[in-house]
């Protein structure tokens, strides 16, 4: 169980990285998102399939576009059904 000084640290730390984040420019915010995105496991089982989905991610403009977006990014992070979504976009694009 964490102490009160370790839970606030944690939210300083969140809200500089926040922080941080805002002021990236869109390429380093859509590279910072693929990194999110590519630490996955079933990104990484999608990408054993088909190696060229981040080629077709880097050439694609909606693509980046979503990635580049933080919203979109954790929702889809977090949400099964925007999730597949996405896979299925992927796989549509390729």
């Amino acid at each position: 169980m964490k102490t009160n000084d370790e839970a606030l640290w944690e939210i300083i730390k969140d809200i500089i990285i926040y922080i941080k984040y805002f002021f990236l420019s869109k390429e380093r915010k859509f590279a910072f998102n693929l990194n999110l995105i590519q630490e996955k496991y079933w990104y990484q089982k999608l990408l054993e399939n088909k190696p060229a989905i981040d080629k077709v991610i880097e050439g694609d403009r909606e693509l980046k576009d979503y990635i580049s977006s933080r919203k979109k990014v954790r929702k889809m992070l977090r949400d099964k059904d925007e999730r597949q979504h996405f896979k299925n976009w992927l796989k549509a694009k390729l």
